[in-house]
């Protein structure tokens, strides 16, 4: 029998039993969905359709963006982090005197480096390693505890610790050495390199430094060098130079011929990874060009005879009065013919040498606050007044336009009285003025009043002297001589921060003083004083027109520019202060050979039996010179209360050359506050002539 299952009625529910009861059941769709879910609304998902359409949109624009509009930048910036150019130092030009001594030179200094990325693993390993590179050096292992906000390393905090210096290293850059210790002794840098296979990390770098062999004897000549400052950063990287290792030129020479003694530095790139790993060399490498050497005119022998003759004669001066009377003082050597500067001292100086490695701050801060100015090169930048040596330029002005017959005597009485050409009639506008022999010479030709520097005959022919027919040569000729004989203006030395010095015209004290030329101020000018001052170097080449022929000669340091193979690049020439060659046809300083042999008889009088008759002689050399006594009311003086009327303190000046003949060599010393100078500065004039003729001797017997 068949047994057919039963099936529900058409409109009858089946499903399970509970509680006698049967569950309604729906019948599954035909599409196969589960019967108990409901059906998503298409409208509802809308929103999350266009987000997804937005974020499509906005991640394809930024790509569009990265690589189509940017795409050139980040490609360069990533090569760019991939190749680094790296600067090439050049070697900076060597300095020698004259005689081939060296006045500059690079000495190799030693840097001990630690590169991160190799050192050891094995923590124990490290540690012994720490502590020997630490026990030779001296750099702690740990950096000492600081205050807060405040880092190791800097001037006035305790170095860094190795094991900081590494971290940071490590973090950066892990295949660049980093600096532990700069400049370590030469024999510490040589154990090192003796254990460096047992010292993994650890290396021995090598870069120049600039040494100065002698010092403070030729501070004010070659200068010294330092770091190149943000202000000026810029510049110098647009020259090639990299800030963070080079340096340049502060004062002196160095910083004068900067560009010819640094020469041009070479760079290269080079490939690298993310860890600082150098891979390859990217093309050809720009070698570095090194800088050229000097030559100076310098004499390092008689630069040193020229100091111990100064500084001696301060000494003295101020053992005599028990008492600091004088601290400054200059002595400038030249060659008249050529004006090669032989010597230049300027007293005090500095030591140059302990700026070779680093400027020490307490060191700099001593020389700068020093109230004698030690790092004021006085030779160049010293202007005081010239005093008497000034009296041989208004002679010759005075000769040159017939203001005086040099064979007229005038009389000097010890003083005259001057009257104002703007108030003749009022006799409190008149002015006594004296000379410094108070009894006076008497009856006095020129050749006579330069050799014993009457200040009477001087003020007769500068400002005029009715009683005596004398019309004087006139602050305006005055000034136009002082100009042609190289005063009022810089010579244009090889050194920075030459001052011009001043010869004052109506102009100028109308302009700057606001009042009026007055007769008393031309009388004051012709003698070297009042608004007159000048710099020694302005001084001593002011005699150059004198003792060879009529040239006003450019003073210089540098003789001679040579490349590192000895060839000479730049050759010595003769120059005159108006830039030209000098030559036979030339003669700038309109004066005639007459009157240049008549101040030159004055000036060999000098010597012989005038103010500067007690110098010791020169064997088997005459020598001839000027003296000078200036008065002066500066504001050191002002505040020990020194200027008082009718005793104010003194320079001393001498001017002085020899042979007489043909001269070879002349010489100006200045004292500050040293008094008379004859006394004073003479003395230290023929010392310095007597070493270079003794020097010249030995040389002569040594075949040079």
């Amino acid at each position: 029998m068949a047994v057919v299952a039963n099936r529900p009625a058409a409109g009858q529910i089946s499903g399970p039993m509970k509680n006698g009861l049967k569950i309604p059941h729906r019948q599954p769709e035909a599409s196969g969905g589960d019967p108990t879910k409901q059906p998503i609304d298409p409208y509802r998902m809308l929103p999350f359709y266009g987000l997804l359409v937005a974020a499509i949109i906005v991640f394809a624009a930024r790509l569009v963006y990265l690589q189509g509009v940017k795409g050139a930048d980040y490609s360069a910036a990533a090569q760019e982090n991939r190749e680094q150019l790296v600067n090439l130092p050049a070697p900076r030009g060597i300095i020698y005197d004259r005689n081939g001594v060296q006045l500059v030179r690079n000495v190799p200094s030693f840097n001990v480096t630690i590169t991160p990325a190799y050192m050891p693993d094995d923590e124990i390993r490290l540690q012994e390693l720490y502590r020997y590179i630490s026990q030779l050096t001296g750099v702690p292992i740990h950096t000492p505890p600081l205050d807060t906000g405040t880092r190791c390393g800097l001037t006035d905090t305790p170095p860094c610790g190795i094991t900081d210096l590494v971290s940071q290293g490590e973090s950066l850059a892990p295949y660049v050495p980093v600096i532990v210790k700069k400049d370590v002794p030469t024999d510490v840098a040589f154990t090192i390199r003796e254990r460096l296979r047992n010292l993994p990390g650890v290396g021995i770098s090598v870069t120049p430094l600039r040494d100065y062999p002698t010092g403070a004897l030729t501070a004010h000549v070659v200068g010294f060098m330092g770091p190149i400052t943000r202000e000026v950063e810029q510049a110098y990287i647009d020259q090639g130079f990299d800030p963070s290792r080079d340096k340049i030129g502060y004062s002196g020479i160095e910083a004068w011929e900067q560009d010819l003694l640094a020469g041009k530095n070479g760079y290269k790139y080079i490939e690298e990874d993310v860890a600082g790993l150098e891979l390859r060399t990217i093309g050809e490498p720009v070698n570095p060009v090194p800088g050229n050497n000097l030559v100076l005119t310098i004499d390092v022998r008689l630069q040193a005879a020229a100091q111990a003759a100064l500084t001696h004669m301060i000494n003295s001066i101020n053992l005599r009065a028990n008492r600091t009377v004088s601290q400054n003082g200059v002595v400038i050597a030249m060659n008249p013919r050529t004006g090669e500067v032989l010597a230049m001292v300027s007293w005090p100086t500095y030591d140059n040498e302990k700026f070779a490695r680093l400027i020490p701050a307490d060191y700099y801060s001593a020389i700068l606050t020093d109230p004698s100015r030690p790092f004021l090169n006085q030779a160049v930048s010293g202007q005081h007044a010239p005093g008497s040596v000034f009296k041989i330029v208004v002679a010759a002005g005075a000769l040159q336009d017939k203001v005086i017959d040099p064979a007229r005597t005038l009389n000097d009485p010890g003083e005259i009285i001057i009257a104002n050409k703007y108030f003749p009639n009022d006799p409190g506008q008149a002015k006594k003025v004296v000379c410094w022999k108070e009894s006076g010479h008497g009856d006095i030709d020129m050749i006579s009043a330069i050799a014993e520097s009457c200040s009477v005959y001087f003020y007769k022919i500068g400002g005029g002297y009715e009683p005596d027919g004398v019309a004087g040569l006139g602050i305006d000729r005055l000034y136009d001589y002082a100009n042609d004989f190289g005063f009022n203006r810089r010579t244009g030395i090889e050194l920075p921060g030459e001052l011009r010095g001043l010869i004052p015209s109506r102009d100028y004290k109308r302009i700057y003083i606001g009042e009026n030329w007055s007769t008393g101020d031309t009388y004051i000018a012709a003698i070297g004083q009042g608004l007159v001052v000048a710099t020694p170097l302005q001084v001593l080449d002011s005699v150059t027109p004198f003792l060879n022929n009529g040239w006003l000669i450019q003073p210089t340091l540098i003789k001679e520019v040579v490349d590192g193979e000895g060839n000479v690049v730049t050759p010595f020439q003769v120059q005159m202060r108006d830039g030209n060659p000098a030559t036979p046809e030339l003669d700038p300083v309109p004066i005639s050979a007459d009157t240049i042999a008549i101040v030159r008889a004055g000036m060999e009088r000098v010597i012989r039996d005038g103010t500067g008759k007690d110098l010791d002689p020169i064997e088997g050399v005459t020598f001839a010179g000027k003296s000078g006594t200036a008065e002066y009311c500066d504001d050191i003086a002002a505040r020990k209360n020194l200027c008082q009327f009718g005793a104010w303190p003194t320079h001393g000046w001498f001017l002085g050359y020899a042979p007489a003949v043909n001269p070879e060599i002349a010489v100006v010393a200045f004292v500050y506050n040293g008094g008379e100078g004859s006394l004073v500065a003479g003395p230290i004039v023929q010392q310095v002539l007597q070493a270079y003729f003794d020097l010249k001797q030995i040389d002569s017997s040594h075949g040079r």
